[in-house]
Formats: structure tokens, C-alpha cells, sequence
């Protein structure tokens, strides 16, 4: 059973729906789920969890994405308005989903947490964003062209991190045909990557984590609520969440055999 992620370089025209299906043709597994959507014309990170690692989805749902974009403006606009104009989506905005979204439509904060531009050619404003979860970009153009008085769209869209997980360490379909098992980042990877803290049991105590018995805290200093990768032997086996003085075991990793004795392997550069 292979479990682990991949850093997926999407191309434009399939859905992310379609690239997954494709990873997990070429690992022959039958379980396998993204991250975070992007359109069919939207290219870029787009991260995809095999097997056991689907369980730590949740983990993601709520990092930082960054952008590539350009914004189509309908009308010639002088640098200095659209400069000022930028300094009211930056920082704390607020956003309602595009009529096509797959949420319900209301208004909801989001936070732009750097929004520059990158070059102009005529009307079109290459930007670079980097913003909360949740955030349209295809919608922050919208808006900044109402706002301009001009009007915008979005012409084009690369996705190039997502937190930590960057464009330079991900890999697109056909390199990854030849060199999946050097692209396929482990479990416990993946958790220094997302910086989850973590504690490490002693053989004797795995048989609990698997019944999902809690492990109580003794001088561990971790937060209330707190998210804490469970560690047996090196080998990440849970997911649980710090509840005062113990830890709540909130998902059991089975453990990989099929990739449990590999050294642990960086994402393809």
C-alpha cells in the first residue's frame, strides 16, 4: 500500500479531478484526493494525498496559497490609481464567492496578505498574491476593476505554493511516469513540512494509539486544541488533538510496509 503526496505541477485544461485519476493510474492505487481545487485553466501546485495520507487532509485545509496572475483591465488606467486603488485589498477584505462557486454565496472575510504588481504591458497587470484560504482570485480581480471604474478580469492563473509546498519541488505527469517512487513525498515528511508538532511512543505503547486510546501529556508543552503528529519508532501512525492534559487520537495511520524500509526522498527538483 503506497501512501504519501505528491507536489503535482498542473497544466492547463484538466480538472483536478482528472489529475488525480491520472496519479492514481500510474501508482496502481485506488485512493487518492487533492487538496484544493483549481480550475481546468488554472495551472500549478496542486497537491494530491495517496492512501493513508488522505487522513491528513485536514492538516491543509487552512494554509496560505500564493499567485501568479493577470489581471485583464478593460480600459487604460494610470499606474498611480491602480497603486492606490491596490492599498484597499490589501490586508483584511471582504469577498463574496463568484456566481459559480461551490459554496453558499455570502459575504466572508478573507485576508490578501501581499497583493503586488509585477510588470504592466498595456492592459495587462501581472500580479503576485499571496492570501488566506478561501480567497477568488478570479473574484479580488473583479472587484479591482469595479473599484477602478473600468472594469477587469482574470486572464491567467498559476497556483506556485501552497505554505510550504512550493512550484519548484513539484513535478508534472510525464516526469512523474518515470520517477514516481524519487516524487513521492512520505508521511513524515509531509509533517515537518507542515510544521505540526509532534511526539515520538516507544513500541509497547502502538497498540494503543491503534485502539485510539488517548496518550497522557506529562511535560510536553503543547497548546489547547492544538494538532499533534503521533510518532511510534519514526514511523507517523497518528493524528490527534491536545485536550488539557492528554492527546485525543483523532486518526490512526495504517503503517506503509511497501515504502517503510526507502530512505526518506525529497520531491523531484
Amino acid at each position: 500500500m503506497i501512501s504519501g503526496l505528491i507536489i503535482l505541477d498542473k497544466q492547463t485544461g484538466p480538472t483536478s479531478f482528472d489529475c488525480v485519476e491520472q496519479v492514481k493510474k500510474i501508482f496502481g492505487v485506488k485512493k487518492a484526493g487533492h487538496t484544493g481545487t483549481l480550475d481546468p485553466k488554472v495551472t500549478g501546485v496542486l497537491l494530491i494525498l495517496l492512501g493513508e495520507a488522505r487522513k491528513l487532509a485536514p492538516l491543509f485545509e487552512k494554509l496560505n496559497k500564493t499567485y501568479l496572475g493577470v489581471m485583464h483591465l478593460h480600459k487604460e488606467v494610470e499606474k498611480e490609481k491602480l497603486e492606490e486603488v491596490l492599498k484597499k485589498f490589501r490586508g483584511e477584505i471582504i469577498q463574496i464567492p463568484p456566481v459559480r462557486s461551490r459554496v453558499k454565496r455570502v459575504a466572508r472575510k478573507r485576508t490578501i496578505y501581499k497583493l503586488e504588481i509585477k510588470k504592466i504591458e498595456g492592459r495587462d497587470i501581472t500580479m503576485f498574491i499571496e492570501c488566506e484560504h478561501g480567497t477568488y482570485i478570479r473574484k479580488l480581480f473583479s472587484d479591482i476593476g469595479e473599484e477602478l471604474g473600468c472594469g477587469a478580469h482574470m486572464k491567467y492563473l498559476r497556483r506556485i505554493a501552497v505554505d510550504g509546498f512550493k512550484e519548484e519541488e513539484s513535478v508534472d505527469l510525464e516526469r512523474l511516469k518515470k520517477e514516481r517512487e524519487k516524487c513521492l513525498i512520505r508521511n513524515e515528511e509531509i509533517i515537518s513540512k507542515l510544521k505540526i508538532s509532534k511526539i515520538s511512543l516507544k513500541k509497547e505503547e502502538e497498540k494503543k494509539v491503534e485502539n485510539g486510546v488517548p496518550i497522557p501529556l506529562k511535560n510536553e508543552k503543547f497548546v489547547q486544541g492544538e494538532k499533534i503528529a503521533i510518532f511510534v519508532e519514526n514511523t507517523l501512525r497518528a493524528i490527534g488533538t491536545v485536550e488539557k492534559n492528554k492527546i485525543r487520537i483523532d486518526r490512526v495511520l495504517k503503517v506503509d510496509f511497501s515504502l517503510s524500509q526507502l530512505p526518506n526522498k525529497k520531491a523531484c527538483l
